[in-house]
């Protein structure tokens, strides 16, 4: 099936209460819908509102009535195991669709038969599938979305690792392959990351569509229950550990930080053919997203846990197991670039050596690093009830101590960026520790971590050109709160000053430093 003029799209809502929301989703259907291309399908998991009686006076709709409330991904399977279509549809009913939302879903899924499921942006969703709007109204949002799709953008498709599940739409084949929703996530949470590991390990494609655009309002039948969602949340965080062996929020996290930075920092020509390295890849959503930048490069990674190594394989990168950089077999001429989230098991002047020696010319390399200096971090140190506050150390960085091991490791041009988290309910400690020093490290009071870019010296002719880029030290705020700054002049008071130097620790495993965010609605 490669062309979507005739196929049948069964449209599934499973549904628990929030009547007025599922009216909302099924009109604006039927409103932006072409009539016959598609079925409705409401899988209705006990609702005790009139959800039960709307439903079966509504003549298009196929409905499923259960007696109580299975769960989310027992309700998707009923409804997919019931669907004729040639497509199948999986959508919250606290969504309203838009004007060519389904035709511009169709034009992507068809655009390459690796791809198996597609999925569009929207207002009010997790793992970075919203986008900014202005509208008030349905109208006005209305009028949004029918800008947004005038003219189909395929800059705007992203490949990722996992779809978030307000709206996903797939190939029936791909279902038939991967097999129903796993029913043990019961009433749901983390069943969309699940379902689209499995996807991608049975090879297919996954993409979000950045030129189509539904509206979300979110959370609305979990809103309701907080203590119920953070059972559930829990339990199926858990749940997915065991299955998978790895934590959920590293399954799919993408750096979208060292995007930033790797944006700012890096030079147009070695766009077109570079080679790039991550060190603790996970799944492959940081290298995924950076494609969008280097179209053409070459994917390399670094990871020990087998199933999520298998995973990012499955997108075309090549995955190391070891991390012995002799082991790996990368290009003879060296890397264009290397990005490291735990930069500190690589803190020494011998580990960061063994990389730099990778890289061409050119090249660079791009870690995160624990701060010091950073409040909460300071606070655990301070606490006398804390017994591994001195190794919690070992594995944090000040400014100085980063940009002297990138200095020492041959990079010939270094900058930090600090990425700020600035929790209102915590001004008050960090002001008391502002108090304790001369000023010159407060922005570091709230630098969760660092974010070192180094790069090493270009070929001799080109060298000039590098040296006489914006010093390393000059000021400059960057989305998303994070800040370039150079090395602090001060310490903290002289109890701060007494803490373990950081040598030359034993580099420790991998681990994420930044989590990301699964997804809550």
């Amino acid at each position: 099936m490669n062309d979507a003029r005739g196929c049948i799209t069964s449209i599934i809502l499973v549904t628990y209460n929030k009547l007025e929301y599922t009216k909302q989703c099924v009109e604006s259907i039927r409103r932006h819908t072409q009539r016959g291309c598609y079925e409705l399908i409401i899988v209705d998991n006990g609702s005790t509102d009139k959800m039960v009686d709307w439903a079966k006076s509504e003549s298009d709709i196929i409905f499923i009535e259960t007696e109580s409330n299975a769960g989310f991904p027992k309700g998707c399977n009923q409804g997919l195991a019931a669907a004729s279509g040639d497509l199948l549809l999986l959508l919250h009913n606290d969504t309203i669709v838009t004007p060519g939302w389904l035709d511009g879903l169709k034009r992507c899924l068809f655009s390459d038969d690796r791809i198996g499921a597609v999925s569009p942006v929207t207002n009010s969703a997790t793992y970075w599938t919203s986008i900014p709007v202005t509208y008030k109204t349905v109208e006005e949002m209305e009028l949004f979305a029918s800008a947004l799709h005038a003219i189909p953008d395929r800059t705007r498709w992203e490949e990722r690792v996992k779809l978030a599940g307000y709206c996903l739409l797939m190939r029936r084949e791909a279902w038939e392959r991967v097999g129903p929703l796993d029913e043990s996530f019961g009433i749901g949470s983390f069943e969309n990351d699940d379902y689209g590991l499995r996807l991608r390990l049975a090879g297919y494609k996954l993409m979000l569509c950045g030129d189509v655009f539904i509206h979300h309002f979110g959370s609305i039948t979990f809103g309701s229950e907080p203590e119920l969602f953070q059972r559930t949340f829990r339990k199926n965080e858990n749940l997915f550990m065991e299955k998978w062996g790895f934590h959920p929020e590293e399954a799919a996290h993408i750096r979208m930080d060292f995007n930033t930075v790797i944006q700012r920092e890096s030079h147009g020509y070695r766009r077109e053919d570079c080679s790039i390295l991550e060190i603790g890849c996970g799944c492959g959503a940081t290298l995924l997203h950076l494609k969008q930048q280097f179209p053409a490069a070459k994917w390399f990674g670094v990871e020990g846990n087998e199933l999520a190594a298998k995973v990012a394989e499955a997108s075309g990168i090549t995955v190391f197991r070891s991390n012995d950089p002799a082991q790996w077999m990368i290009p003879a001429e060296g890397l264009d670039g290397i990005m490291i989230s735990d930069a500190h098991a690589y803190g020494t002047t011998q580990a960061m050596n063994r990389l730099v020696r990778l890289l061409k010319p050119g090249g660079w390399i791009i870690g995160c690093f624990a701060n010091r200096f950073y409040f909460e971090n300071i606070r655990q140190y301070l606490d006398p009830s804390n017994g591994t506050a001195q190794r919690q150390v070992i594995i944090q960085y000040t400014m100085q101590q980063v940009s002297q091991l990138f200095a020492q490791a041959g990079f010939s041009y270094v900058k930090v960026t600090l990425a700020e988290n600035k929790p209102e309910d915590q001004l008050a400690y960090i002001q008391s520790l502002e108090q304790l020093t001369d000023g010159a490290i407060t922005k570091e009071l709230t630098a969760a971590y660092l974010l070192v870019y180094g790069r090493v010296a270009l070929a001799a002719s080109e060298q000039d050109e590098d040296e006489n880029e914006e010093p390393a030290g000059a000021d400059a705020a960057l989305d998303g709160g994070l800040e370039q700054r150079e090395e602090p002049a001060v310490l903290l008071n002289e109890a701060l000053r007494k803490w373990p130097s950081q040598g030359e620790p034993v580099a420790l495993p991998e681990q994420n430093d930044v989590p990301f965010t699964s997804e809550l609605s």
